[in-house]
């Protein structure tokens, strides 16, 4: 069986990986183009592209998937097409090209969390399992007929995007192999995808991360880890951009402003939040610097403590010392 590759991100990699371990002749890998990064903001190859070019995979890395990109996809003749994490839309002229069909993993127990930000979600809301999809893409956001799902996996109290995003991704490549061998065979059947119980995620912006000090400690801890790394989480302290690295759900407070930074009984530092609760800060990260434990930026602060943070509140002093 040929299958044709679409992924950009380094956790895309292991399904190349498996695909291969399952005798499944990867003959092209199609990523993002090379974009800049790091102090040089020199151009870099994509994870997946530097991953199949070190197997020996011919890479194309079209700006668009126009005709011409389509044209050159079709001269593999693939059995299959294989999308992880891509980050582009397949159009309608390459669904119907491989006889099998194009293939994608997504990281969520659809019809559950479709769209582009199903693991930052499932955290953000509290969910307690999520897990990986294999499913044939149509025309729609995530709609296409399911192939074969994981089992429920737990999403712990304190795991962050990244680590489960690179979790489920790993899960699911153990899958392609598997799914791929059903379609073939006739053993699998797609099955059509329940709409009524469906919900869809939204893309997620810069402004995500901004802490609403109003909500409550546990909602800005999901946020803390469903944002991890980007867009992360963020306030204003001193009129300057302020993260939160790392933080956890303080005990509760009464008759402190939400935003106001205190020291709890324990000798911690904690920022009130919404309905009595408050937020234990570990680490942080001021504008300029790099990120530290709460009590090394305490220390050369005094102003910190009784302060108050927030877009709305920068500035203010409380005396809460």
């Amino acid at each position: 069986m040929k299958a044709v590759f679409f992924g950009t991100p380094n956790y895309a990699t292991t399904s190349i990986r498996a695909l291969l371990d399952g005798d499944i002749d990867v003959t092209m890998a199609c990523t993002r183009p090379p974009r800049r990064a790091g102090r040089g903001r020199l151009k870099a190859p994509t994870p997946v592209a530097i991953f199949a070019e070190e197997l020996g995979i011919p890479v194309i890395t079209p700006d668009r998937l126009d005709a011409e990109a389509v044209s050159e996809i079709s001269r593999s003749e693939a059995d299959v097409y294989v999308v992880v994490a891509y980050g582009r839309f397949i159009p309608p002229e390459l669904l119907t090209q491989p006889r099998l069909g194009v293939l994608n993993l997504h990281p969520s127990l659809l019809p559950k969390h479709r769209g582009p930000s199903p693991v930052a979600t499932a955290i953000l809301e509290g969910d307690d399992v999520t897990g990986v999809t294999v499913m044939l893409l149509d025309e729609g956001m995530d709609t296409g007929p399911i192939v074969l799902q994981s089992s429920p996996i737990e999403i712990s109290g304190s795991v962050r995007c990244d680590e489960l995003t690179v979790r489920l991704f790993d899960v699911g490549s153990r899958l392609l192999p598997e799914a791929l061998s059903g379609l073939a065979s006739g053993a699998l059947e797609p099955v059509a995808q329940n709409n009524g119980l469906s919900s869809v995620t939204r893309l997620i912006k810069k402004e995500d991360g901004e802490v609403d000090w109003a909500v409550s400690a546990e909602r800005i801890v999901r946020m803390n880890r469903a944002y991890h790394p980007w867009p992360g989480t963020s306030t204003v302290w001193s009129g300057e951009p302020f993260k939160i690295v790392d933080a956890e759900v303080g005990g509760s407070v009464d008759r402190v402003l939400p935003g106001t930074v205190f020291r709890g009984g324990d000798g911690g530092i904690l920022v009130a939040a919404g309905g009595g609760s408050s937020l234990r800060l570990l680490a942080v990260q001021a504008a300029g610097r790099r990120a530290m434990s709460v009590e090394d930026f305490a220390l050369g602060r005094p102003d910190f403590i009784g302060s108050r943070l927030g877009a709305q509140l920068a500035g203010e002093q409380l005396d809460c010392r």
